[in-house]
């Protein structure tokens, strides 16, 4: 298993918050879908959520392949939670953020068509308080020893015949043994792309839409046994040429590979800064702003270092899986005027244990069935299947569309170089020359609008001081259409 170093990363960090930064936020409306399959809500591409059911209770719960166990903290509490006596805690990141609560069995329903009458749970009610509305976390991940805080509690008391402490998906499974055990999940990205609004969870069964997913090459976990959907990358490349990526895990990766972990509770990629660097300064006009305290990052990174790339930069990087190759469009999760990097440094949170880690902004791009290997007439070493849906013509194309379009009503872009100097103080705003949004440009991802609004006695002055004495920044989520408000102060 995954150690707690690599879990919910960004599903907690993302609530990261100082007395510099505000951060107020809006669920976007959903595109009507034709898929009934179609259950899963995404939140401003950020975070991808599904409504379950404990004791009658509707609670809506993020989704993650990094974890197993199962808790809830809905607002208005769960009045009929059937309490063990029991309780535990799990520690994400470092280990400083961490969710303590008390463990019950209660009715488990899904879609309505997946109940489980006595599941154990965790019910955290005064740890969480998510402003977009999601009041858990549902662990997709293996039901191996030592994966769930939940089970150990229950079998260490109850004994090891007591199931009630498996995950979720073990108990489901156990109620069809005659089918493969595995789950596929189709992830949205909505404003952006046409044709991505379906959004799905699935267990053992594919979405009607996939279905030829089950003829995609077949990439073993790796390492085997380790309750943790990791899987060997054979190569990242931009423009064609691959990035040299030396792994952390010789004894595990022959060279030239890197072992990747696939989360949905990880909104982006985080990779090692060289990687990051290599990617990003082979695009034209991308700056880098090391350690920068003003312009905001949008996405969980263990370092302040930010990459700014021209919006108009066209940005194609290929991760490739056996014989598989996939085109990750780096759209990290916000479009702005302003364009930063959405691969983010992975720094030490998870060494030993994987090279990096894979999020939604790549899982958008591909339909991934995972499978465990057990169930039906044979077991086998757990797998992943990718079948891409991502079209890079298409996809370039309808970001023209959608984004250029958008963009006419937000503030102009300025160069990247030039907008690392003015948020470092070295160039007054309103100095640099607007970008032209060329016909026929391709848009790249993670925009956001800035502007800098200086005091009274700052536009009073001839000068401009050092730095901008207030800094207020304005996102615009295109792709998403609602709203993220950052204040620096």
């Amino acid at each position: 298993m995954l150690s707690a170093s690599a879990l919910f990363l960004s599903l907690l960090f993302f609530a990261f918050d100082s007395s510099a930064v505000q951060l107020v936020m809006q669920r976007p409306p959903l595109e009507a879908s034709s898929n009934t399959q179609n259950n899963l809500i995404n939140t401003n591409n950020q975070r991808y959520s599904t409504n379950i059911s404990i004791a009658g209770q509707v609670v809506n719960v993020l989704i993650d392949t990094g974890s197993t166990d199962l808790w809830v903290a809905p607002p208005t509490g769960l009045p009929s939670f059937k309490h063990t006596g029991l309780s535990t805690t799990i520690r994400y990141g470092t280990g400083a953020n961490f969710v303590t609560g008390h463990i019950g069995v209660n009715e488990f329903k899904l879609d309505g068509q997946y109940t489980i009458p006595s599941q154990a749970l965790k019910y955290a009610g005064e740890e969480s308080d998510f402003s977009a509305g999601h009041f858990g976390i549902w662990g997709l991940g293996f039901n191996t020893p030592g994966s769930s805080r939940v089970n150990d509690a229950v079998q260490q008391v109850h004994g090891t015949t007591d199931t009630s402490g498996q995950s979720v998906l073990a108990n489901i499974f156990a109620q069809n043994a005659s089918a493969s055990d595995f789950i596929g999940i189709s992830l949205s990205r909505t404003g952006d792309q046409e044709g991505t609004a379906d959004a799905s969870l699935t267990i053992s069964e594919y979405d009607s839409n996939y279905e030829a997913v089950q003829n995609s090459p077949r990439v073993p976990q790796t390492p085997a046994n380790t309750g943790a959907w990791t899987i060997l990358l054979d190569g990242l490349s931009i423009g064609g040429k691959k990035i040299d990526w030396p792994t952390t895990l010789p004894t595990v990766a022959p060279a030239g590979k890197n072992v990747v972990l696939l989360d949905t509770g990880t909104t982006n990629i985080l990779m090692p800064a060289a990687q990051i660097n290599a990617i990003y300064s082979s695009i034209p006009g991308a700056v880098l702003a090391p350690n920068s305290p003003n312009i905001p990052l949008v996405q969980f990174s263990t370092t302040a270092d930010v990459w700014v790339v021209p919006c108009t930069a066209q940005v194609n990087i290929v991760a490739t899986f056996g014989d598989m190759q996939v085109l990750t469009s780096p759209d990290g999760s916000q479009n702005y005027t302003v364009c930063t990097g959405a691969f983010t440094d992975i720094g030490t949170i998870a060494q030993g244990e994987t090279d990096g880690l894979f999020g939604d902004s790549f899982l958008r791009n591909v339909y991934t069935v995972f499978d465990f290997g057990t169930g039906g007439s044979t077991e086998r070493p757990p797998f992943v299947q990718m079948l891409s849906n991502t079209d890079a013509t298409a996809s370039a194309a309808d970001l023209i569309n959608v984004r250029r379009q958008n963009m006419l009503s937000m503030p102009p872009e300025i160069p990247p170089i030039d907008l690392v100097k003015v948020f470092s103080g070295t160039e007054a705003p309103g100095v640099a020359t607007p970008v032209t949004l060329a016909p026929g440009s391709t848009l790249s991802s993670s925009i956001a609008s800035l502007s800098v609004a200086k005091s009274n006695a700052d536009n009073a002055n001839s000068g401009f001081s050092s730095r901008p004495s207030r800094v207020l920044v304005t996102a615009a989520l295109l792709i998403a259409f609602s709203s993220l408000l950052h204040t620096f102060l």
